[in-house]
């Protein structure tokens, strides 16, 4: 008896939620060294600065203020030292854990679909697109430090005083959140290219079939039930919103932006389900799920 499409489809649904809890769990090991680094730097400058101040000099003597400066610029060196490094490392392993989650759960929807289970064997492999989101984590941690000293000058901070200073930080704690996108990056894409691998080993005519998060935003619940061959590429530009039709390149599979946990799992256009299609199954419920821009009530007086 063919597997109900239904049942598929949760099996299929739940990845998104084993994706969240991976994300939440090695993107704040990645990033938190950083951001508590961080905050004890900018507690102590803001210290320094209101000790070097008075209610009648809102900023520092000359002296005083490059002498802050310097302290600063140190504070933030040791604060961003080895983050990326670490951060990378971390993001690596969430992949490899990804990886081997997607793994198993397209093997176990490969054989409820074909009633014969992939091989066991099969390799855990991150993919390419994980390991540039990856190693994109260092490269992006040295940037928003560089950002943040370019901001830290005396200029900065006598034009604009206390809010000078804090901006500097604001701009530094950016490199926590590229640490959380790179992780998140690397997570979904370890886990699609995994429902990659298990397609391979099933052999000619296989395909990826795009299964969107409960709740996903209106340009993936736009992929939801769409399919491509192996090698192939999701078109780009689809979005359920006109409005927002901003992801407009052409991807091999989840995530479609940041923080996406989409996912894909192999098919094949001859595998049946009883009931209603899958791809058109997941089409509907991606639509009915999908989070719905808020629209402005229209006055009708």
């Amino acid at each position: 008896m063919a597997e109900t499409s239904k049942h598929i489809a949760d099996l299929a649904q739940r990845q998104p939620a084993q994706l969240r809890a991976l994300e939440h769990r090695h993107a704040a090991a990645a990033a938190r060294p950083l951001a508590r680094a961080l905050a004890d730097a900018e507690t102590d400058a803001q210290q320094r600065w209101m000790m070097a101040t008075t209610p009648h000099q809102a900023i520092p003597s000359a002296a005083n203020l490059q002498t802050l400066i310097e302290h600063i610029r140190k504070s933030l060196e040791a604060a961003f030292y080895g983050q990326g490094a670490y951060a990378t490392a971390e993001a690596q392993r969430a992949a490899y854990a990804a990886a081997s989650l997607g793994i198993q759960n397209a093997s176990r929807i490969t054989a409820l679909l074909r009633g014969i289970a992939p091989p066991t064997n099969i390799p855990v492999e991150t993919g390419p697109v994980s390991d540039r989101a990856a190693s994109a984590i260092q490269a992006g941690v040295q940037e928003e430090h560089s950002h943040a000293l370019a901001l830290l000058t005396a200029a900065g901070l006598t034009a604009f005083g206390l809010a000078g200073l804090k901006s500097v930080f604001t701009r530094a704690r950016r490199a926590v959140s590229r640490i959380t996108a790179g992780v998140a990056t690397a997570i979904t894409s370890a886990a699609a290219n995994a429902a990659l691998l298990v397609a391979r080993y099933l052999g000619p005519g296989m395909r990826l079939l795009w299964v969107a998060e409960p709740g996903a935003c209106p340009a993936c619940a736009a992929y939801a039930g769409r399919s491509i061959p192996l090698g192939g590429h999701f078109p780009g530009g689809l979005s359920l919103d006109p409005r927002r039709t901003v992801f407009l390149t052409s991807i091999p599979g989840p995530p479609r932006h940041p923080h996406c946990r989409c996912s894909v799992i192999p098919w094949h256009p001859r595998w049946s389900t009883s009931g209603t299609p899958l791809p058109t199954l997941l089409q509907r419920l991606a639509r009915a799920g999908t989070r719905r821009p808020t629209v402005p009530a229209q006055r009708t007086a």
